[in-house]
């Protein structure tokens, strides 16, 4: 895998550990606020949450600007992602993979998630981002021993179009390229 850019390069801020809901969502859905998991990561995790920013390809930008809505307007620890890819196929750090994340509610343990810049409802993933985002899919299966590929929509359906309309036909392709089952379920 290539060698993501680190949350220093991206201006990342500190995590918060004082956040008043780091519950993934909602309090009752995750009650057990932040987690770490502290095993072997092929046991912590077993699917793959595919998102899209819905705002600007600005990469760096958008990065900083998802990181202060997930801390300011949600009242999390850190950004919810582990891992961000910008349209030239650079992969960014998120959220340590050590931590649950908070990308999927009443639905983050065990689920990586991956957040493409870019709004899917209005235009398509560049050719750069797919292709970063097979890489990376890839290795995160190898790596964490995933089982199964999602889309956000799937896990919380009627709540979000999240990656969107022209990112969804390609979640088939890269499930297929990782040798991943596709869910439609949270679990």
């Amino acid at each position: 895998m290539p060698t993501p850019i680190p949350r220093a390069d991206w201006e990342a801020r500190p995590i918060n550990h004082e956040a008043f809901n780091e519950y993934g969502f909602a309090s009752e859905t995750n009650p057990t606020g932040w987690l770490e998991y502290r095993d072997d990561l092929k046991s912590a995790y077993h699917t793959l949450s595919i998102h899209h920013s819905a705002v600007s390809r600005l990469a760096y930008e958008t990065m900083r600007t998802i990181q202060g809505e997930h801390l300011d307007k949600r009242g999390w620890a850190d950004i919810g992602y582990h891992f961000g890819i910008d349209p030239q196929g650079h992969i960014y750090t998120g959220r340590d993979l050590h931590v649950r994340g908070a990308s999927v509610a009443g639905g983050n343990t065990g689920v990586i998630g991956v957040v493409l810049m870019g709004n899917f409802e209005l235009e398509a993933p560049t050719d750069a981002q797919l292709i970063a985002l097979q890489t990376l899919t890839n290795w995160l299966t190898e790596t964490c021993a995933l089982t199964h590929l999602a889309g956000h929509s799937e896990l919380n359906p009627g709540i979000t179009v999240c990656p969107g309309r022209f990112m969804q036909p390609y979640l088939d392709v890269l499930a297929r390229g990782a040798g991943l089952k596709r869910t439609h379920t949270a679990s």
